[in-house]
């Protein structure tokens, strides 16, 4: 602690006035507050610090420059006085210090505590702003649980209100659609659909009933369709009834016949529909290879010379002609002088063949057979030995007592030499047991 007195209360001198200053010297002394009853003077000047006599208030030097930079007179001694009391002993037992000390002490004071103000000020902000920030997450975690269960809620209803919509809405309308298309189609692969999906529909016993109708309907249908030769009527069947269980078996059905009836036509043109028709899945195709070797046998490739063309077509009428009533003269003019196969005979001189055919013919007990070429699905293509190789669609004719039978689909093979002599003779049969 620091009293302030002026230089009459310590010294007990009165103030002098100065020439150049009038101001009063103040003497600033630091108070042993410790218990003493004489006090005594210190030995260091309270200005410099440096050592003086115990009677003098300053050194030598600091004495001499305040006389004369204030011109004071100072007195030489300064007599002790015995301390009574606490409060005397506290004013006696000052010691001098200086003006500038005085101060700079008081501002190293003020710093300390304005430096522990603002220490305990930031401590403070920073204590409040730590409580502020936890006040603000403890806000912010409750509006995110919040959040949270408000989102969980609304989760949890779109849930039922899906469950509820599929269960009660969306399979009704399935279920009616369904139906609805069943009956529409009216067809066994419609009713089994809503059987399978539905097992448990408002109309499942009605499906099934409509359902035994219709495959009592089928079975009636193909006992008809199995003795029907009209193909129509088989591809109407397929294409009302596509998953029927006796599809295989009117596809079978279809193929034979329109294979049948390719043979019939025995043309390119038929044979080509066909293969088409085979090749879409309409049918099986049990019969595509054989109506590809057909097609390549009676289609046209190499170029046509009328002429030759003529040619051919009359050698051949005249043969079948002659080989039908077995003309003997006529057969000797087409055929070759040597044969190198008729059918299943040769290679063979032409004499002796046709005293085989006499033969046979005698002792036959069939009917006769009567060869009929088709002369416009003849085709032909030159060798490399310019012999002709002929390839003519044929019927053969059966009559007798009481039996008419025609058989299309033959193909009757010729090679011809140069001067259009017959010089091979042999069939492709419409089936293996053809006559």
């Amino acid at each position: 602690m620091y009293i302030y007195r002026s230089h009459t209360e310590r010294t007990g001198i009165p103030d002098i006035k100065c020439t150049k200053y009038n101001q009063n010297i103040f003497i600033f002394v630091k108070m042993d507050l410790r218990p003493k009853t004489i006090r005594s003077m210190s030995h260091h000047c309270p200005l410099c610090g440096k050592e003086k006599c115990k009677e003098s208030l300053f050194c030598d030097s600091c004495a001499k420059k305040i006389r004369t930079e204030y011109e004071l007179d100072l007195p030489q001694q300064v007599q002790l006085t015995p301390l009574l009391s606490t409060d005397k002993l506290s004013d006696t037992r000052l010691d001098a210090l200086t003006g500038a000390d005085l101060e700079q002490k008081q501002n190293e004071e003020a710093d300390e505590v304005n430096a522990d103000s603002s220490v305990e000020n930031q401590n403070g902000i920073r204590q409040n702003a730590d409580h502020d920030e936890s006040v603000v997450e403890g806000n912010s975690n409750r509006k995110t649980l919040r959040r949270i269960r408000r989102i969980a809620i609304l989760l949890l209803l779109l849930i039922v209100a899906f469950f509820l919509y599929n269960e009660l809405i969306r399979k009704g309308n399935l279920e009616r659609s369904s139906w609805d298309a069943a009956i529409k189609t009216n067809s066994v692969t419609g009713y089994l659909q809503y059987i399978e999906k539905f097992p448990d529909g408002l109309h499942f016993a009605d499906a099934q009933v409509a359902l035994m109708q219709l495959k009592a309907d089928e079975a009636e249908q193909w006992e008809w369709l199995k003795k029907s030769d009209r193909v129509t009527e088989l591809r109407d069947f397929l294409e009302q009834n596509p998953e029927s269980n006796y599809t295989p078996l009117v596809k079978r059905r279809l193929d034979s016949l329109t294979w049948m009836g390719a043979l019939h036509s025995n043309t390119v043109a038929a044979y080509y529909d066909y293969m088409l028709m085979a090749e879409s899945g309409g049918f099986n195709g049990d019969y595509l290879a054989e109506a590809e070797t057909r097609y390549r046998q009676l289609f046209q490739t190499y170029p046509v010379d009328q002429n030759t063309l003529d040619s051919i077509r009359s050698v051949v009428n005249g043969f079948s002609s002659a080989l039908s009533s077995l003309d003997h003269a006529k057969l000797e003019s087409l055929l070759a002088p040597r044969l190198q196969r008729y059918y299943f005979r040769g290679p063979l001189v032409r004499e002796r063949l046709l005293g085989e055919l006499l033969i046979d013919a005698a002792r036959s007990t069939e009917p006769p057979i009567a060869y009929v070429p088709d002369l416009e699905g003849v085709q032909y293509e030159k060798t490399l030995e310019e012999n002709y190789r002929v390839n003519v669609p044929l019927l053969k004719s059966f009559t007798g007592e009481g039996i008419e039978e025609q058989i299309p689909g033959y193909i009757l093979h010729l090679e011809m030499d140069r001067f259009f002599q017959i010089s091979t003779v042999h069939e492709t049969k419409p089936f293996p047991s053809a006559p």
